[in-house]
């Protein structure tokens, strides 16, 4: 019986990432080879899913596994490129090159929508 509960509990916490990976890879893919060499993008991304997979259940138990996420992803972009970006700056980057309306971005990052506004508002002055 405790073997079948825990069997059912990884493959819940494995639809859920499941899930989480299929709605941000793509995102992901495409902010980093907007900030990495080509040769690099699959790399990253591939080390950001691993340890968010890695933490599922530290992920799921944060307020927002996508800014978890997000954040962990922005972190080791910045050490590759040697250059840390700013909110805003990473923001502009998403909705003026990427095209991702506001919504989406804060899906991706784990904002409110408000916030990706206030921060897009900040990069444009």
């Amino acid at each position: 019986m405790k073997g079948s509960r825990a069997a059912a509990s990884v493959a819940v916490l494995s639809a859920a990432f499941r899930a989480f990976y299929d709605l941000h890879h793509a995102s992901y893919l495409a902010y980093t080879a907007a900030r990495l060499p080509a040769d690099e993008v699959p790399v990253a991304v591939s080390h950001t899913f691993g340890l968010v997979a890695a933490n599922w259940t530290t992920a799921v138990a944060r307020p927002s596994p996508a800014a978890y996420a997000w954040n962990l992803h922005a972190s080791y972009v910045a050490g590759r490129t040697g250059t840390r970006t700013s909110q805003k700056d990473d923001v502009a980057l998403m909705h003026d090159d990427l095209h991702l309306p506001v919504d989406r971005i804060a899906t991706l990052t784990g904002k409110e929508t408000a916030t990706v506004t206030a921060l897009l508002s900040a990069a444009h002055r």
